[in-house]
């Protein structure tokens, strides 16, 4: 062979060595793209390669797949094993589900020490829900000793990022002077991020800031400006199926407070937060079957709410269901003992 035919030789291997791609890599985009198009089978198979050459994003979704049972049987301590191999080469997503498993004891042995360390690990990597995570540990004081002021410094980082759950949680701790000092326009500042991203929960919490008291209890006022948004608010997370929100706006029209007086637009919304197995909504529908003014009396009707209410955690409502019975035949609270087993069945609680 010529010295310029052995050159050109050398320099053709090395631009097809620049441009080659390992087997491993290979496999795992065929399984990534097997995933998508709902090819579960054959996404395993193809992880599977990939995952044994060491290539970590194969690893963590294969790990997925034996989690969730997609491709393959489910099979907890196999999803544990090829997770961990990715969380140990520090793929923050793998140390974040490692830590998950760890502090549920799904796949291996329940360890919240542990698991807060692999949260840690993928918070300090940048992952977002790792350091909701570690932030929700210190505040409760699992695995970790309790320290709301460790809780407040992982949840920061997280709400910035726009995680929702970290917001409220924050929302939370400066409405209740829980690791920061008390502060309400700090509250409503981290609850009107949630709610501007669409949370329901931060949309009824930044309500109640704004109303001047809960609708239940107080007498009818007109409306301030800060009632006026805080409606806007209850209003846009009872239209997302919200019960609290839904239990509130319901009561402002029953009252008259913050809202205008509207039997039937109470009662629909109660009606919906009831549904959901809402205690006070219960209670409160009890007390307007039992009562009349606003619907008909129908006492039967009233003892199965002030029922359900009791079933649903409000042990308070008995005394008032057993007002209600006072006054019916044995058969009709037999009766209303039926519509009770009936509603609960029919909504599976």
């Amino acid at each position: 062979m010529s010295r310029s035919v052995a050159v050109l030789s050398a320099a053709l291997l090395g631009v097809a060595a620049l441009f080659a791609v390992p087997s491993g890599a290979c496999a795992e985009t065929a399984g990534a793209q097997a995933m998508a198009r709902g090819d579960y089978a054959r996404a395993v198979k193809e992880m599977l390669v990939a995952a044994k050459t060491g290539d970590r994003q194969a690893q963590y979704d294969l790990g997925l797949a034996y989690r969730d049972g997609k491709g393959t049987g489910r099979d907890l301590g196999q999803a544990y094993k090829w997770v961990r191999q990715a969380a140990d080469k520090e793929l923050p997503e793998a140390e974040f589900e490692v830590g998950q498993m760890e502090e549920d004891g799904e796949g291996t042995e329940k360890n919240v020490a542990d698991a807060a360390e692999w949260y840690r690990k993928a918070a300090q990597h940048g992952n977002v829900p790792a350091m909701f995570a570690l932030g929700e540990l210190y505040r409760t004081g699992e695995g970790v000793s309790k320290d709301q002021g460790q809780a407040v410094r992982w949840y920061r980082p997280a709400a910035d990022k726009n995680d929702i759950d970290s917001q409220l949680a924050l929302g939370k701790l400066y409405q209740q002077g829980d690791g920061v000092p008390k502060n309400l326009n700090d509250a409503a500042v981290w609850f009107r991020k949630a709610a501007q991203l669409g949370s329901p929960e931060g949309r009824y919490l930044l309500a109640l800031l704004l109303m001047d008291g809960d609708p239940t209890y107080l007498i009818g006022h007109g409306p301030s400006r800060s009632s006026v948004e805080a409606m806007n608010w209850l209003r846009a997370a009872a239209d997302q199926n919200y019960a609290p929100a839904q239990y509130y706006l319901g009561m402002a029209h029953l009252t008259g407070v913050e809202a205008r007086l509207d039997g039937r637009t109470a009662v629909g919304l109660l009606l919906q937060a009831a549904d959901q197995g809402h205690a006070g909504a219960l209670r409160q529908l009890g007390n307007i079957y039992h009562l009349g003014t606003v619907v008909s009396q129908d006492l039967p009707r009233a003892y199965m709410y002030f029922d359900l209410a009791v079933e649903m955690g409000d042990e308070t409502a008995g005394s008032d269901r057993d007002e209600v019975g006072h006054a019916m035949t044995a058969s009709m609270i037999q009766l209303a003992k039926k519509r009770t087993q009936d509603w609960l069945q029919i909504r599976g609680m």
